[in-house]
């Protein structure tokens, strides 16, 4: 019996509303439930759970007590040997009806009145769209890492994405990564990028002409393919980079105001669009764009790197900045009834359940607490 079903006849009875043939259906199920002994079995149980529920505060309408204290009685009747089934159409008959009556309207109050049940939070995974020039969308596989642009569009193990459809001429392609998700694309060039969660990047499907020119939303990593004809360029929302072939990790997501470019090897050469202004960085700094200012600093750039290789790494870290990393990766929300003002160092796997990460921070002065995906710092 379908329990939306059961919920459907026991309302109609409840309103005098059942049609003949609903009726017959609903007193049939009555007249089977009469002779169940197992369901007798599970009603003992189930009402005794209910019992410890009632005598521990759980809230229950009187009514129901009274029905949960009847058919205790009645079966206590049935214990002592009284033979209850010569009643069935009409003592057994009620049992049932109260019965139903009782597990619907019980379950369905507990349920209102429970608290949410924890979740368990679980880290991203390889998850990535592919929009194609015509529009269509390609949900990318779990089980693959990323992509390789050439000939053929195909995962990394050499399988193709589109089957025997192929990519004809220059198309524009746009990579979209999801809060918990991450993937890398190798461009036609042979340029390896790595891509954090929410995390846009809009490319050709072949690089013609005197650049090789990339837009970016969020957050990459990028492995330059060196050619000294072609520099590479990437354009964020306020800056425009250029190198030949280098190693480097851009922060520019729309939600933030600053753009932060780190250099892990090589040079490039950073331009501040607002300012019109151009610095060029060696390895081990990092830019940071504010609206007209630059600031240049040094950094340890496996900090603004780990992420690609699987890890968190935080050194004097402004807490807000550590949780907004955690609210991309693992698609949580954070709301703020006090905003930290303290810093994090340490270094953890990403792909550890929310609840193993946030063991971290007990004993960091940060009062927080998860109701199901939502981190609430207090």
């Amino acid at each position: 019996m379908d329990l939306g079903r059961l919920k459907y006849l026991y309302r109609q009875y409840q309103v005098q509303a059942l049609t003949d043939d609903e009726r017959s259906e609903w007193e049939s199920i009555v007249q089977e439930f009469s002779y169940d002994e197992a369901l007798q079995e599970l009603l003992d149980s189930d009402w005794q759970q209910a019992k410890t529920n009632r005598n521990t505060g759980s809230s229950e309408s009187l009514a129901q007590q009274r029905i949960y204290e009847y058919i205790v009685n009645q079966n206590q009747l049935r214990r002592s040997g009284i033979k209850i089934r010569k009643w069935i159409p009409y003592a057994a008959a009620a049992i049932v009806v109260f019965f139903i009556g009782f597990f619907l309207l019980y379950n369905e109050e507990v349920k209102k009145s429970q608290p949410d049940t924890p979740v368990a939070i679980l880290p991203g995974g390889n998850r990535a769209t592919l929009v194609l020039a015509d529009g269509r969308s390609i949900d990318l596989s779990e089980s693959q890492s990323g992509i390789v642009l050439g000939r053929e569009l195909t995962y990394g193990d050499g399988s193709l994405v589109l089957g025997k459809e192929s990519i004809s001429g220059i198309q524009q392609l746009t990579m979209k990564i999801p809060k918990g998700g991450t993937y890398r694309v190798t461009l036609p060039d042979g340029t390896k990028v790595w891509l954090n969660a929410e995390s846009i990047l809009k490319y050709p499907s072949r690089f013609e002409g005197f650049q090789r020119c990339v837009n970016l939303s969020g957050e990459a990593y990028f492995e330059v393919a060196k050619d000294n004809k072609r520099p590479f360029r990437v354009t964020t929302a306020g800056q425009d980079l250029e190198v030949l072939g280098t190693q480097f990790n851009i922060t520019a997501y729309d939600s933030e105001s600053a753009i932060k470019t780190t250099l892990v090897e090589g040079s490039v050469r950073v331009t501040n669009l607002k300012a019109g202004v151009d610095n060029t960085l060696k390895p081990g700094q990092q830019s940071i764009i504010t609206g007209r200012n630059t600031d240049i600093k040094k950094v340890s750039t496996q900090q603004f790197s780990a992420w690609k290789d699987g890890f968190f790494i935080f050194e004097g870290t402004p807490f807000p900045e550590v949780l907004e990393q955690l609210a991309r990766w693992y698609d949580i929300q954070i709301e703020y009834r006090k905003k930290p003002t303290k810093t994090f160092s340490g270094k953890m796997k990403r792909n550890a359940r929310l609840e193993s990460v946030l063991d971290f921070f007990k004993g960091s002065g940060i009062q927080f607490r998860l109701e199901r995906r939502r981190l609430i710092i207090e």
